[in-house]
């Protein structure tokens, strides 16, 4: 993941980051970027931007290299994607976000 470079590099700095991987959030990302009429922007089940939010923010303060924000459903998926290739999952990623008939 690209953001544990950067940690690494500026730790000693006294610099911290840490990856959000928040899934699917309640904002206006997909409607800005025109996938309204997708799977990703339609019907599914979206996290609150609060929530995640306060998640990502919680991980950085306690010095968290990454976080997964959302509810447990969003986690256990998270989980499950550690095992499955990663080819399997950009072909899903791509279906889904083809325009909905």
């Amino acid at each position: 993941m690209f953001a544990l470079g950067p940690r690494e590099e500026l730790k000693e700095h006294g610099a911290d980051v840490t990856t959000l991987m928040p899934g699917a959030t309640d904002s206006a990302f997909h409607a800005r970027a025109g996938m309204n009429n997708t799977a990703f922007g339609s019907g599914m089940k979206k996290n609150s931007r609060k929530d995640v939010a306060r998640q990502g923010f919680l991980a950085l303060m306690d010095g968290r290299a990454e976080v997964v924000g959302g509810d447990a459903a969003t986690k256990r998926t998270a989980l499950k994607h550690r095992f499955l290739p990663e080819t399997w999952k950009a072909t899903q990623h791509a279906r889904k976000a083809e325009p909905q008939p």
